[in-house]
């Protein structure tokens, strides 16, 4: 099956294969767990399984780029930045990873760009895309059980697949863990937590 704006030569192991010398084995690993837990929600939920896993795949790629190289790179894709993320460049890492994988990759497909750009701070609104990609990153393995498993039950209403009520419950324990460990808190994550709140 082809996708629009995704060379044929982009595939699940290609993906695999350029994101590999990019990260360490701890971070690789996620991201491969990441890549399985979108296939697996994009099967429930009726949305591209391919392209859930392939933003499974790179959407950590530059998770481990330095924040001041974040900040610099970002400066250089005209990518918006306000205090916060010049003060926390790590924030950045998927806008940045989004515009170096759409440029090393050849990648002319927005839904897929905006899944990589979005898994950290969200947006509003978000594709089903971006939805599943958020997600598997919160419900990866090795994340706490005690963080995860409301995830899992929002997102398993009686058997139906509700991203929006399991997107409110990441946002909201996201929320908890910033606050708990005195950390910032982009105006953005604020912004999709209310309005997940409202859409549920």
């Amino acid at each position: 099956m082809t996708h629009d704006g995704i060379p044929d030569h982009v595939t699940l192991g290609f993906a695999e294969s350029w994101v590999r010398p990019r990260l360490s084995d701890k971070r690789f690993n996620h991201s491969a767990g990441v890549a399985q837990v979108a296939g697996r929600i994009a099967h429930k939920c009726g949305c591209d399984v391919f392209l859930a896993e392939l933003g499974g795949w790179l959407h950590d790629c530059c998770k481990e780029v330095k924040d001041k190289n974040l900040v610099a790179m970002a400066q250089d894709f005209n990518l918006p930045l306000d205090p916060i993320l010049k003060k926390h460049g790590h924030l950045l890492h998927g806008p940045v990873g989004a515009e170096v994988s759409k440029r090393e990759l050849s990648l002319g497909h927005e839904e897929l760009y905006n899944a990589i750009a979005e898994h950290t701070l969200g947006a509003v609104p978000m594709t089903q895309l971006s939805k599943v990609v958020f997600l598997a990153d919160c419900l990866e393995e090795s994340r706490p059980k005690s963080y995860t498993h409301p995830i899992w039950k929002a997102l398993d209403i009686d058997g139906a697949c509700n991203l929006d009520a399991a997107l409110l419950v990441a946002a909201n324990e996201g929320l908890k863990y910033l606050i708990e460990d005195n950390k910032p808190i982009h105006p953005r994550s604020i912004e999709m937590r209310n309005y997940y709140l409202n859409a549920v």
